[in-house]
């Protein structure tokens, strides 16, 4: 490029890629996100991208940008200017030569072409000989990139990425035209002012290792996808390629995808060495694979999750188990059960205006409508308090509204005091993993709720749950994210099975690890 104008298809040819980054690369949409594990060359994929962009449409302005400074410099923009200077022979100004196509935090030299910007200072600022300019910034600090306006951008490593970047400022800066897509191909102008079928495209490219993130998984409705995911990344050749939503496009591929790219012995030496439960993740990229650390241990979506919601049968007693948290939301999770066998029918998380025990009663009057047999309630024995709660201003406690509001015939299953919270887990696991005294579980597929607090509550170093807080962009307030529905869902099972959960308990043996408690389990 530069005084070369290579073009991409002269990149390509100098270049392999594999079948997700040329996915990539030909890409027309406008949001993209290749997700894979380490070495599936996210990074060589970003550098051919922006060689690209800075070659063909020199007159717009594109941003690169890291979760942090120091990944930013030390990591995404060293591996970018390699590639450059490989595949796309784009190589640094040298001031003794005088030779070269860019500088970076510094002012051009006299004979770059600065028609198009003049800035006062230029850090953060990659400046090109033929005018073109590349912000670069770190997403810790987004709201510093506030104010620039783009034509593209590629985001890398936003696993770690607050999603109120994207949403608050990196969207938003997306404004600048120049690039546009006609049939499938991109050009630097339409082929007339009315021509319809030319649209802008302004894109924004999300480069990043998975780790269960799920504002990112939502973001592009990879949790409505994960059985396909599942079936095509463990599979290669195969990977998963998908039109999510309007105007997206994801990507997930493993590492073996890239093998021409890699040294020979890499992703031998990768499957050596990565303990089995983190393979998942590091070598085939699958977004939903265990991280370590998940507070329950033994749930899968393959084994407890299916259509049980149409089973509810209004002559079967109904089991009603609370969580009083009103941020983000309360919450109730309804169970029947047969035998032993228990079916997840329903939960209920009602976000504000109706995020109170009062509203939350009177929606569940009006959902289960006609309910016969007996409904027998669970919750946070903390509800049972006058002082506190997601009442009205009546001096009453959360069981109080509900025993008083609800039009069924109610049995009080709540307990005096909490039960350990690592022991109810460990209990929780047990059933999830060997089906615990004969008991098992089955979660109905529209459950999001609970299954995403299953997938993302985390353990703390105590083997309790992990209360992460964070703050809502738009209220201010602090609230706890997950663990609402585990916890109306450890209340349940340790109630509903009293018997059984005590007999796990054992004399002297709540302190022992739940593998060891399987294991002991198994031998019986």
């Amino acid at each position: 490029m530069g005084s070369t104008q290579a073009n991409s298809a002269q990149l390509i040819k100098e270049l392999i890629l594999s079948k997700p980054q040329f996915a990539i690369y030909k890409s027309t949409q406008q949001v993209n996100l290749f997700m894979g594990g380490q070495g599936c060359g996210k990074t060589l994929v970003a550098g051919v991208l922006t060689g690209r962009f800075i070659s063909q449409f020199p007159k717009v302005r594109g941003l690169i940008a890291a979760n942090t400074y120091g990944q930013l410099t030390r990591s995404t923009m060293y591996r970018i200017r390699e590639v450059w200077k490989q595949y796309c022979n784009l190589v640094e100004y040298d001031e003794k030569t005088g030779r070269g196509d860019y500088v970076v935090g510094k002012k051009p030299p006299q004979h770059f072409d600065t028609e198009g910007h003049n800035f006062d200072k230029y850090d953060g600022i990659i400046s090109f000989s033929w005018g073109t300019v590349v912000y670069t910034g770190s997403l810790d600090n987004y709201k510093s990139l506030d104010g620039m306006e783009v034509a593209w951008m590629i985001l890398d490593e936003t696993k770690d990425t607050r999603e109120d970047a994207l949403n608050e400022v990196l969207f938003g800066r997306l404004r600048q035209s120049g690039m546009y897509v006609e049939d499938d191909n991109l050009t630097n102008s339409p082929t007339s002012e009315t021509d319809t079928e030319n649209k802008p495209f302004l894109p924004l490219y999300v480069f990043t290792s998975p780790a269960k993130v799920p504002w990112l998984n939502k973001k592009f409705n990879l949790d409505d996808h994960e059985a396909e995911i599942r079936s095509k990344i463990y599979y290669p050749p195969q990977f998963f390629k998908k039109e999510t939503a309007s105007n997206q496009l994801a990507v997930i591929g493993s590492v073996h995808l890239n093998k021409k790219n890699l040294p020979a012995t890499y992703i031998d030496n990768q499957d050596a060495n990565i303990p089995a439960d983190r393979k998942g993740m590091l070598i085939f990229g699958d977004p939903f694979a265990k991280t370590g650390g998940e507070f329950v241990k033994f749930f899968s979506s393959e084994k407890h999750v299916g259509k049980v919601a149409h089973t509810y049968n209004k002559e079967e007693v109904l089991h009603l188990s609370f969580d009083f948290n009103s941020v983000p939301y309360i919450t109730c999770l309804a169970y029947q059960i047969t035998g032993k066998a228990v079916r997840q029918i329903g939960n209920f998380c009602l976000e504000s205006p109706h995020n109170s025990t009062p509203a939350l009663c009177e929606f569940l009057n009006k959902h289960f409508a006609g309910q016969i047999a007996k409904v027998f309630i669970y919750g946070d024995p903390s509800g049972q308090s006058k002082n506190k709660g997601t009442t009205t201003k009546e001096k009453a406690s959360d069981f109080d509204i509900i025993f008083k509001t609800l039009s069924f015939k109610t049995v009080n299953k709540v307990q005096k005091g909490a039960p350990s919270v690592s022991t109810s887990r460990d209990f929780l696991d047990l059933i999830l993993s060997v089906e615990y005294a004969g008991i098992s579980l089955l979660i109905d597929e529209k459950c999001t709720k609970t299954l995403d607090d299953l997938k993302y509550t985390k353990e703390a170093s105590d083997g309790t749950m992990e209360k992460v807080r964070v703050r809502d962009s738009n209220t201010g307030i602090m609230y706890e994210p997950y663990g609402h529905c585990t916890d109306a869902k450890r209340y349940f099972f340790v109630s509903a099975f009293e018997k059984e959960y005590r007999l796990m308990r054992g004399k002297g043996s709540s302190k022992l690890e739940t593998a060891q408690r399987i294991e002991d389990y198994n031998k019986f």
